[in-house]
């Protein structure tokens, strides 16, 4: 599906260069796709985007690097399954991609093609990606979380559901 950014679809057991890159620094992947820091702050995807986790405005999947619309200033990045995290320099969160569960935590269970910000909270500084879940530390030390919580793993308490991040008991 293109995850290697190569500008092709093959599997290859050997390393291949991404296509178009340089001053990358960091790099994170996803079931079938993968995130590129650059050193301007900006983001760029490649891979299967049929839950729009390449936040480029489209559903179509993308064999070579595609930068993520809309965000600059980005500090980190985080991908798990099918929904992508970034972490921006003035502390908010933007999320994209698959959100039946509330993981992108902006309100709805609607995927997204473009980031959406993380709705009610700024001042993060750490992100991480759970399969359905995201989770997100605080300045001042808290911890919050969003999305599929059948296990607990929010850590609130309950076992529903939760679209906006609530914070970890």
């Amino acid at each position: 599906t293109g995850e290697l950014g190569d500008g092709t679809n093959m599997d290859t057991n050997t390393p291949v260069p991404v296509s178009g890159l340089s001053g990358t620094t960091a790099i994170t992947a996803g079931n079938y796709h993968s995130l590129f820091l650059k050193n301007d702050g900006t983001v760029w995807a490649t891979g299967y985007n049929g839950e729009g986790q390449l936040g480029d405005g489209t559903y179509e999947d993308k064999n070579t690097p595609v930068q993520v619309s809309g965000l600059s200033g980005i500090t980190a990045i985080t991908v798990r399954a099918s929904h992508s995290l970034f972490l921006k320099s003035d502390g908010t969160v933007w999320a994209t991609g698959y959100n039946e569960f509330g993981q992108l935590g902006d309100g709805t269970y609607e995927n997204k093609n473009t980031p959406v910000q993380v709705s009610g909270l700024s001042d993060f500084t750490s992100i991480a990606a759970g399969a359905n879940h995201s989770l997100f530390l605080m300045n001042d030390g808290t911890l919050w979380a969003t999305g599929f919580n059948n296990f607990g793993q929010l850590g609130d308490g309950t076992y529903e559901l939760k679209n906006t991040p609530v914070q970890v008991s």
